[in-house]
């Protein structure tokens, strides 16, 4: 009996420590501070607070690759890759680079974006649509 029990421990184990690192390394912080200085260098206007709790609750239906996105090699169309989920600073930098934007112009053009058109449908909660309503003085 205790034979079967040590190699049922020797079996689930691993198994189960596998499975708890996973779940520990696929969790997200729920929110994020925008400030990548080691971009733009001195900030002229106040860091984000970003929710991202929020926005995944919010995008839930859209999926992930509403933000974390790539560009297909065959297509050049913008894919999500369950399990590769970048952050916006790995593939977009200072500047412009061929058809990718600069982390600047892809955080304003998608965050405002989605929210001007949130806002648009008539959704109440849509985010913020001005400059002060992201960077906020603390």
């Amino acid at each position: 009996m205790r034979i079967k029990l040590s190699i049922l421990a020797f079996i689930i184990g691993p198994v189960l420590v596998v499975a708890i690192g996973w779940q520990v390394s696929m969790a997200q912080e729920e929110q994020y501070i925008l400030a990548h200085e080691d971009v733009f260098g001195n900030l002229r206007r106040p860091q984000v607070a970003f929710s991202h709790e929020n926005h995944a609750e919010t995008l839930e239906d859209a999926g992930c690759g509403v933000c974390h996105h790539t560009p297909d090699d065959k297509t050049g169309q913008l894919i999500s890759i369950e399990g590769d989920e970048r952050s916006c600073k790995q593939c977009h930098g200072f500047q412009k680079e061929r058809s990718t934007p600069a982390l600047r112009e892809a955080y304003h053009g998608n965050c405002t974006g989605c929210h001007r058109s949130q806002k648009r449908s008539g959704n109440l909660n849509s985010g913020p649509t001005t400059c002060g309503g992201c960077h906020r003085k603390t």
